[in-house]
């Protein structure tokens, strides 16, 4: 059966490597029993590649699974075999790169292995090789002189090829600047959920093979997910395929040219897991997964430390492509496309400056894929312009990759209008659908009135309209109304909320009736005629934002992040926009919740803002219960 597995030719020559291989890491670990039982029944199964390392402990196990396989004649020599094992980085330093490939060889009880990787482009402070590890001891790592001793042990015949692991296409970059000996190999995470476009171009010009671990999505791991074994068009292409959604997902980086490394300890899932050579995927099958959302599940946050050597994911990675991956998303009730928890928004006074066009591509460049915009705006069309631009440029691979809010306004709340007004928003922005549609306020005005001020006269209760799957500015009392007729009910309610006008009674509401809140205006709104921000003169804020080392603005943003909720922030500043989604990969402390927990609390933007001092209401400002 090992003789079925395709082979890849490395660029260090030699034996080629198997395109599957065997991971041997394991969460929770089993015992080293267990683990050599394992890879006894792979050998037997036909597997002939195994990737393991230091950092697994379970080069021992190997090592014993393998003598004994060569003593019952699985295999006939242990040229047979492809071993991979890799380098931690508390041997990541000058002068200990060949001593800790000699422990990895004792323990496998091997004169040498096959492939030698650099598990991480991090060094560590030298200790016993362990996870979890403090982030503090993490330092930047002396790509030259390590891959110096990386290639002795290629000359050395320690190691038949060597090469690098989680590495960026710039981390690659340093190590071609010096390398006399290239990598052969760059072992990543990818799966269909996370396809690498950008690197395995960059790998495949450079005559790097690409090993993918995680290709199922690793659930059950620290950084592992269950969306790629969940994902619906996966799931629809395996049963119309008569396959499985492993035997898919294989199959797919397989034939993107890429090997695999792949982990179960079940041998009918070992055979299962072989079984993808013999047929190939549609060109409509592989369409489809190329529109799948990314979403990377090992994103390195560990090494990052404010005062360590990586105090960001872009310091860590120096790469755009992996820092889209940082903002997290946010399933909603009714099942459809999960809502990144960070989105741009586009509202501005004046509307429309000639700069969002620009901005807009900028965000895209940086991972934004939420984009929230309305007929009032005025900015609907230069969104949709920026769309047409990132898919010709690249930026994005597809629509789908976007998600995409707008809103009906006032003048057009009315039940004979509502489509009318939802086909002239996807006109505006050249689209076909959009991702989330939100009635803008609870209110009605008079039609063909598309503005900020609204006369009294004209201001009617409308509600019901069952045909919306959103609310921007309802209270609990607004929504109680529109749930009597609602056959659809509201999936989000879009709201003013930040540390000064915490919502507490509206989150607790929504949360009780399976609504998701979006939070607008989280760093206190606009300043200027209409609307006044004391939020920033917070000296709670502030202080907080001094003592951490962050902005004022990442401490607004990672409290309404901590509350469970997706926001909507507008800057077209491009470096506020990259520190607009720097709030992922640290916490508030208990005092700092605490402290933000006692802000006074002040409404900012309220309806009597946009109502005329002429005519009378049909109902009471009271209703909305946000004054």
């Amino acid at each position: 059966m090992a003789k079925d597995i395709p082979e890849m030719t490395l660029s260090s020559g030699g034996k080629g490597m198997p395109a599957v291989g065997l991971g041997t890491v394991s969460y929770p670990q089993v015992s080293r029993e267990a683990m050599q039982s394992a890879f006894f029944e792979a050998i037997d199964a036909g597997y002939r590649h195994f990737d393991t390392a230091s950092l697994y402990q379970t080069e021992s196990p190997l090592g014993n699974a393998i003598a004994e396989a060569l003593r019952r004649g699985l295999v006939g020599s242990r040229d047979e075999l492809f071993i991979t094992t890799k380098l931690w980085g508390t041997d990541n330093y000058a002068g200990s790169v060949i001593p800790s490939l000699r422990e990895s060889l004792r323990e496998l009880q091997l004169d040498y292995v096959d492939l030698y990787l650099v598990h991480w482009p991090v060094s560590i402070k030298p200790s016993k090789v362990k996870y979890p590890f403090l982030a503090e001891d993490v330092l930047p790592m002396d790509m030259k002189s390590v891959w110096e001793e990386m290639e002795e042990c290629q000359k050395l015949g320690l190691a038949k090829s060597i090469g690098v692991s989680n590495f960026s296409c710039k981390k690659l970059d340093q190590i071609l600047a010096t390398a006399k000996i290239p990598p052969a190999v760059n072992q990543v995470e990818m799966h269909p959920l996370w396809q690498q476009k950008k690197l395995t171009n960059f790998c495949k010009e450079k005559g790097i093979v690409v090993s993918a671990y995680s290709p199922l999505g690793a659930n059950g791991a620290p950084w592992g997910t269950i969306k790629v074994m969940e994902c619906r068009e996966l799931k629809e292409i395996a049963a119309a395929r008569g396959k499985s959604i492993a035997q898919i997902s294989l199959r797919w980086i397989y034939e993107q040219g890429a090997s695999i490394i792949v982990k179960t300890f079940n041998k009918e899932r070992m055979k299962e897991n072989l079984d993808i050579f013999d047929w190939k995927l549609s060109e409509e099958d592989l369409y489809k997964i190329e529109q799948l959302p990314q979403y990377k599940g090992c994103r390195g946050t560990e090494f990052l430390n404010p005062n360590g050597g990586f105090k960001s994911l872009e310091e860590l990675w120096d790469d755009n492509e992996i820092r889209m991956a940082a903002i997290p998303e946010i399933r909603l009730s009714d099942g459809v496309k999960a809502m990144p928890a960070v989105g741009m928004g586009t509202a501005d006074v004046p509307f429309a400056p000639a700069s969002t066009k620009p901005a807009i591509l900028h965000a895209m460049e940086l991972g934004y894929r939420h984009f929230d915009t309305a007929s009032l705006y005025e900015t609907e069309q230069i969104l949709g312009e920026a769309i047409i631009e990132a898919l010709s440029i690249g930026l994005i691979a597809s629509r789908s990759e976007l998600f995409i809010t707008t809103k009906l306004w006032c003048d057009q709340a009315h039940p004979d209008l509502v489509v009318s007004a939802l086909r002239e928003s996807l006109r505006n922005l050249q689209l076909d659908y959009i991702d989330l549609y939100l009635i803008h306020m609870p209110l009605s005005s008079k039609p063909g009135t598309c503005r900020l001020l609204i006369n009294r006269d004209d201001d009617c209760q409308k509600l019901g309209l069952t045909n919306l799957i959103g609310v921007s500015n309802f209270s609990p009392h607004m929504i109680d109304k529109l749930l009597v007729t609602a056959e659809v009910p509201p999936s989000v309610n879009q709201v003013e909320m930040h540390p000064a006008w915490q919502q507490v009674k509206l989150r607790e509401y929504c949360k009780e009736n399976g609504i998701h809140v979006t939070a607008y205006s989280p760093l206190g709104g606009y300043n200027g005629p209409l609307f006044k921000n004391q939020l920033m003169e917070s000296e709670v804020l502030n202080g907080i934002a001094k003592a951490r080392g962050k902005t004022f603005a990442q401490i607004c943003l990672r409290w309404v992040h901590e509350q469970g909720l997706s926001l909507v922030v507008k800057s077209f500043n491009k470096e506020r926009l990259k520190e607009n989604l720097q709030i992922f990969d640290w916490e508030l402390n208990q005092e700092e919740r605490r402290k933000i927990g006692q802000i006074p609390q002040r409404k900012n933007f309220g309806l009597k803002s946009i109502l005329s001092t002429e005519g009378k209401l049909c109902f009471e400002l009271s209703d909305f219960e946000i004054y």
